[in-house]
């Protein structure tokens, strides 16, 4: 055989060869778990990210209210309710959760999803210097998307999610407060719009906290104390007639009796199993004469407000003669 027949023979061979391998392999089905064909359709994620654009209202998904992305990797909303929340937070691509509220977060639940839980408490009273500074470690040290919430992801949440916004550098203040008001944080919690307003990243090399997983909550004895705080301070305001008490423009009747009502309510969601049934009643009592005042002086009655006031202090001092005194 002469040397060119055998290189046509050799030529045909391979390209048999090849077209018998290319077959084989169109055969294979793809490993769902490690291929990713091309011209393949969105994932679910990517279709779920597509669906929340940047800057849109707030939204309810699956398991989750009040859902708004606000940068390339920051979205705020409510807390997830059960392993349907954690659910669709996976499918939005988002790997870490940040919960700003007082309640134990679900870690258990958000690790059967790949998530991993930070936990920074903050009040109703505004964004703390301390925390604060963990939301800008949050944003110099996390990578990938993230979902900062509270409880019903209207105030707090949003809130802290703007500083982060600030802190991340994707967004000015005036931004921020664009947040606040799109995702309806109520002016009555000044401390909040304030602090957004307000926020500045810390020094270069100001030593920010560490990020945890379950952040110690403020016990009853601390709430109790912030309690009576306010307490004075609608005392202040009830000598001058539900007026802004002079040389204080800070204190704002309505808002005091806002931010007394919130206290109890996050007390009473916080307590522990060796408060008793009794308590429990008497503290969701004592926060709906707070929401009673607080409508009261809304409304402008002044009247109206007194009585309540007097009301508030009663149960307030029953309370304290029975757990305190």
């Amino acid at each position: 055989m002469s040397n060119r027949r055998i290189e046509r023979s050799f030529v045909a061979l391979c390209l048999a060869s090849a077209m018998l391998l290319g077959c084989n392999l169109r055969q294979e089905p793809a490993d769902p778990k490690t291929d990713d064909p091309p011209n393949s359709p969105p994932s679910e994620a990517a279709r779920q990210n597509e669906e929340v654009p940047i800057g849109a209202a707030p939204r309810q998904e699956s398991g989750l209210h009040n859902v708004m992305r606000l940068t390339d990797r920051i979205y705020s909303g409510g807390e997830p309710e059960g392993e349907e929340g954690f659910a669709t937070l996976a499918a939005l691509g988002v790997k870490t959760v940040v919960s700003v509220d007082g309640a134990q977060p679900d870690v258990e639940a958000a690790r059967k999803y790949r998530l991993r839980y930070i936990h920074i408490p903050i009040g109703y009273d505004g964004v703390s210097p301390q925390a604060a500074a963990a939301l800008t470690r949050l944003v110099d040290d996390v990578q990938g998307p993230m979902y900062i919430h509270c409880h019903h992801g209207k105030h707090r949440g949003p809130a802290a999610a703007a500083v982060a916004c600030v802190a991340e550098g994707a967004i000015d203040h005036a931004q921020a407060v664009d947040i606040l008001e799109r995702a309806g944080t109520s002016q009555g919690y000044a401390g909040l719009w304030r602090d957004v307003k307000s926020y500045l990243r810390p020094a270069p090399g100001t030593e920010l906290p560490p990020l945890v997983e379950t952040a110690r909550v403020s016990t009853m004895a601390a709430a109790m104390s912030q309690l009576d705080r306010g307490f004075d301070r609608l005392k202040l305001c009830r000598d001058v007639d539900w007026t802004v008490p002079e040389g204080h423009p800070d204190i704002v009747p309505a808002q005091e009796a806002l931010l007394v009502r919130e206290t109890l309510h996050e007390a009473g969601r916080n307590l522990s199993d060796q408060y008793n049934d009794a308590f429990r009643a008497w503290l969701a009592e004592t926060e709906q004469i707070a929401a009673e005042l607080e409508s009261s002086l809304r409304d402008g009655d002044a009247n109206l407000a007194s009585m309540q006031f007097a009301r508030l202090d009663m149960a307030c001092k029953r309370c304290h003669d029975k757990h305190r005194n």
